[in-house]
Parts: structure tokens; C-alpha cells; sequence
């Protein structure tokens, strides 16, 4: 074996470094554009975008409010009063949910039957009606059915259900974190490592949520699956875009960004079939698993590998058999001698500034440092924060419908799927640039139109609010696609993960916008939002088309291209014909 590899080494063929690239591109146009490297592509990066549906949804099942919620008196417990009579009692004509009772010597009354404790405190009442007092000074809160929500088991209700709400922010803070990071370390260290941490996350973080007797170790799970599914997303749909050619990168990307909406659906049926909560959680922990095998099959993105000059692995991973060529570097560079000791000095007294600039934030810094890059990923960021806001707070805009949660989830996904299908059709014949623009003003008229409908017409506002849910979703999985397009390959990674950052800050803002605005107003969440998209809608125009099937892969190119006007549908039919 040593004898070969030496021999190989001997037998090398000398090639230049712009040959073995343009070598490399050639081959990668070649197997990108069908057959088992697209398909292995597809369904590695595919498959763990659908845990993100299961967890990032999850609270929905696992966090829901009590079905019924009352206070169980300490002092009434010795007596033969059914629940209903001792609920009488305590909480008659009270809308508390349980919280509040009225504060009668319930020690007393436990020594009388139902009927004279009925007697006497309709009596004492008319007297003079006694104080509401927190079920917490006399007795504990009971539940209907506390297994099927975590709100039992920590108490997360009353003057404690804002602690209910940290368990979704958890979710968005780790989205918030883990977008810029993973972004970072994505460019840095490489797509399949930064998916490979990703993967340790969210099974970290799912063992975590099933099985942690506190709350905080719960969040700090939470936490942490938000994180990972960042970690997950933003590498894996990076892969798909760099790597498969133009003819199939549109509808993969798209049923991408659909197979959220499916965990949705998953999520439901395993839900209504499993009602505890823990067990509904280890459920959706053990699919998690499945991950470690992603990890192993999956390779690194063979465009990444140039970039970094890995010429050798790319090869391995293109060509399916070791390199036998060798890069000769450039007869300058060869004959160049440093003679001068204090250069030397120079480069290895490097401060710690110039190495973070060269270092972990050079893409970051590379995002802001060129005019027309800078123009674009501000409009991109604006683009983000308004769609992932209005996809939130539709959502919970229709969250007050009287209809079964698990109902409510499978028609979302249900909702949501097709609203991915239109893009495709979409994407093919307009581009990207009109494909957006159309979208966003699509959901943004849809939004304000419930400005037009009475305010007790529930069913017209919920259909214009689920309509324009429909356009917001379309949209998402669009932005993504031409954001992911519109960056080199140097910066894709961090512009697609600081990006996703400014996302986050929309869903983080999504509750307070619908319970502190909707409070003054019902219509004004939706007025919010549907004037926001408008305002994307326009500046989506102001960006160059992307469609044309050749991605950028050096910053100074990516603003050269901005420069040039933006391409129609037809160049980008041809290069799809091609």
C-alpha cells in the first residue's frame, strides 16, 4: 500500500491551478445535473429540515393551556363533595380559570355537608361578599388532563403562564444565535461540519427537553434545538444551491423548504395518537437519531472545496477516485525568495485584530466592507425580518379559532404545502426578481384587505388572514432561493445565516405585536404587517435578477454583477435550456 501511494505520487501529472478549477466546475456541472450525486444531495439535506417541523412546532401540542383548570382546596379534601360541588363553592360566579377563589374559612365549611356549606355561604354572601384571593394561599391547581401539557407538571399557569411563553421565545432565541453562527462557521469551517455541530445540537437538545425534571433544563433545551435547526437549515439548503445545476436547483430548493410543512403534518398524527406529553416528546427525539447517519453519508460541498483550494478532496468526491494531478504553483510565486528578515517578523507578529479580521469574521466583514454588496444584504435583511414576522403573526392571529389543535396543525401544513407549489411554476417563467416582488405584494394586499371586512365578520377575516398566510409562505421559501443566489460563495453561508438573524428578530417581535397592538386594535397586526411586505415587495425590484443559472463565487465578481442590469425571464429560460 505505501509503495502505491508512492508511486502515485511519482506519477502525478502536473496541472495549473486555473486548470484543475475550471476541471473541477466542468465535472461538478456535470454530475449536478442529475443522477445519484443530485439525488444523495437532495435527500440528506431534505430529511432533517422535517425534524424541524416536528420541534419547532411542537409547542403547540406540548405547551398547550389546561383543557380545565381548577383550584383544589387543601381543607376540602377530607370531605365527600364531588369536584364539582367543591368548584361551586369555591369559585362560583368567578372567571378566574381556576386562578382566584373566594376566601371563605373553607376549614369550617369542610365540617358541613354540601348542602348546608351551600346554605351558608349564600347567606354569608348577602351579608357581605368575602375577598378573591389566589388559589395558591388555600390550596393547589388541578387539571383535567395535566399529562398532555408540560403547563401541569411546572405549575406555568396564572400569575406564572408568561414562563409558558419563554418555552417558544427559547426556540426563536436559538434560531436568533444559532443563524449568525452557524452562518460563520459554515464559510469558515465547511458546509458538512457546520451541519455535522448542528446535528449534535438538536440531539443534545431533544434528550434534554424528554427527559428534564426542571423547567430552566427544558428551555436550555429548547435553546438549543432553535439553534440546530439553524445549524441544519442553512448548510443543507446551501448544499442543494451550490451544487445541483439549474434545471433542478428551483423545485429542489422549493420541496426544500415544503418538507417543513410535512414534520407539521407528521407532528399532528403523532400528537393525537400519542397524549403525554413526555412520551409525545421522546417520539420526536428518536427520529433525531436518524441524524448520525446523515452525518456519515453526507459529503462536503464540492463548490466550498474550491473556493478553500481542497482541490484533492473535491476530486475524491466528483470523480469517485483519488487525484493524479498535481497543482504547480506559478513560476513568480515559485522563484519568489523574502530576503528581508523584518517582513518576516511582521507576519508573525500579527495582531489578534488583523487575525479575527482574516480569521472567523473576514465574510462577515466582507458582507459590509463593499458598497454594492452593502446595498443588498440590507435590503435582503428587510426582506427577511417582514416575511418572518408576518408568517408569525398570521399564524397566531388565527390561533383564537375554536377549531382542534391537532386540526390546526395539519391544516397549516396542509395550507402551507401548496403555497410552495406555486413558486415553482412561478420561478420557471417570471424569475426571481418578479417571482419575489409579485409574492410579497400578493400577501401584503391580502392583509390589508381585512381593513375592508366588519369586525364581526370572523370567517371573512380568518380567510383573508389564511390567504395571506398562503402568500408568506410561497414567499419564505423564495427569499431563501434568491438570497442564497444573490451572494457568492465565499459569503453565501453568512449572508443566508445573518440573514436568518434578522428573520428571528420578526418572530421574537411576532407576539408582542399581536397581544400589545392587537389589544388597541384587532386589524392593526395585520395593517402592520401587509403595509411592511408592500414596502419589500418595491424594494425587491431595486435587486438584480439571479435566475440566469451561473452562481458568483468571488465577492469582487458579486459586485460587478450588481452593477449590470438586472436579467429577464428569457436569459434565464435559455440557460435552463442549455
Amino acid at each position: 500500500m505505501t509503495k502505491s501511494k508512492e508511486n502515485l505520487e511519482k506519477t502525478r501529472e502536473p496541472i495549473s491551478e486555473e486548470s484543475m478549477k475550471d476541471l473541477l466546475t466542468k465535472q461538478l456541472e456535470i454530475v449536478g445535473s442529475g443522477g445519484a450525486f443530485v439525488w444523495a444531495i437532495f435527500f440528506l439535506c431534505v430529511t432533517p429540515n422535517i425534524l424541524n417541523g416536528f420541534h419547532v412546532s411542537s409547542y403547540t401540542l406540548l405547551g398547550h393551556l389546561p383543557d380545565d383548570q381548577w383550584c383544589g382546596i387543601s381543607d376540602l379534601q377530607s370531605t365527600n363533595w364531588t369536584t364539582e360541588q367543591k368548584r361551586s363553592i369555591a369559585e362560583r360566579d368567578l372567571n378566574s380559570g381556576g386562578c382566584t377563589v373566594w376566601n371563605w374559612d373553607y376549614k369550617h365549611l369542610s365540617s358541613m355537608s354540601y348542602e348546608a356549606a351551600l346554605q351558608y355561604t349564600n347567606r354569608m354572601t348577602q351579608i357581605e361578599r368575602p375577598s378573591e384571593i389566589s388559589c395558591k394561599v388555600r390550596g393547589n391547581y388541578e387539571y383535567a388532563h395535566p399529562e398532555t401539557t408540560f403547563v401541569a407538571d411546572w405549575e406555568l399557569t396564572c400569575d406564572r403562564s408568561l414562563q409558558r411563553t419563554s418555552a417558544q421565545v427559547s426556540i426563536s432565541l436559538g434560531k436568533f444565535c444559532g443563524s449568525f453562527s452557524f452562518g460563520i462557521l459554515a464559510d469558515k469551517f465547511g458546509r458538512k461540519a457546520s451541519f455535522t455541530l448542528g446535528a449534535a445540537f438538536f440531539i443534545v437538545g431533544s434528550f434534554f427537553c424528554t427527559f428534564s425534571p426542571w423547567y430552566s433544563l427544558f428551555l436550555i433545551g429548547r435553546f438549543a434545538l432553535g439553534a440546530a435547526s439553524s445549524g441544519l437549515f442553512y448548510p443543507a439548503f446551501t448544499m442543494i444551491v451550490e451544487n445541483i445545476c439549474l434545471k433542478h436547483r428551483s423545485w429542489m430548493s422549493i420541496a426544500f423548504s415544503a418538507s417543513y410543512p410535512v414534520g407539521m403534518i407528521i407532528l399532528a398524527i403523532i400528537g393525537y395518537l400519542i397524549q403525554p406529553w413526555r412520551y409525545l416528546q421522546l417520539a420526536l427525539t428518536i427520529p433525531s437519531l436518524l441524524l448520525i447517519l446523515n452525518c456519515y453519508l453526507m459529503n462536503e460541498s464540492p463548490r466550498w472545496l474550491i473556493t478553500k483550494q481542497r482541490y484533492d478532496r473535491c476530486y475524491r468526491i466528483l470523480f469517485k477516485q483519488q487525484s493524479h494531478y498535481e497543482i504547480q504553483p506559478p513560476i513568480a510565486a515559485a522563484t519568489e525568495i523574502i530576503s528581508d528578515k523584518k517582513a518576516l517578523d511582521t507576519e508573525v507578529n500579527v495582531s489578534l485584530i488583523q487575525k479575527l479580521k482574516d480569521g472567523p469574521m473576514k465574510s462577515i466583514i466582507e458582507l459590509f466592507s463593499n458598497p454594492k454588496v452593502r446595498k443588498l444584504i440590507f435590503t435582503s435583511y428587510f426582506m427577511f425580518c417582514v416575511t418572518s414576522l408576518s408568517y408569525y403573526v398570521t399564524a397566531l392571529n388565527a390561533s383564537n379559532l375554536s377549531v382542534s389543535r391537532y386540526l390546526y396543525i395539519v391544516a397549516t401544513g396542509v395550507v402551507d404545502i401548496p403555497s410552495y407549489l406555486v413558486p415553482v411554476i412561478m420561478l420557471r417563467f417570471t424569475g426571481r426578481r418578479i417571482t419575489t416582488s409579485f409574492l410579497f405584494l400578493w400577501t401584503g394586499i391580502s392583509l390589508l384587505l381585512v381593513l375592508s371586512v366588519p369586525a364581526g365578520s370572523t370567517t371573512w377575516i380568518v380567510a383573508f388572514a389564511m390567504l395571506g398566510r398562503f402568500g408568506i409562505s410561497a414567499t419564505y421559501s423564495v427569499v431563501t432561493l434568491y438570497t442564497a443566489e444573490l451572494y457568492p460563495t465565499e459569503i453565501r453561508n453568512s449572508a443566508l445565516g445573518t440573514c436568518s438573524t434578522f428573520a428571528h428578530i420578526g418572530s421574537i417581535s411576532a407576539p408582542y405585536v399581536v397581544d400589545v397592538l392587537g389589544a388597541l386594535g384587532w386589524y392593526i397586526p395585520t395593517t402592520i404587517c401587509g403595509s411592511l411586505v408592500l414596502v419589500a415587495g418595491l424594494l425587491t425590484l431595486t435587486l438584480p435578477e439571479t435566475g440566469t443559472g451561473k452562481l458568483i463565487d468571488k465577492v469582487d465578481d458579486a459586485a460587478a454583477a450588481s452593477t449590470s442590469p438586472a436579467c429577464d425571464a428569457a436569459p434565464m429560460e435559455q440557460a435552463e435550456k442549455k
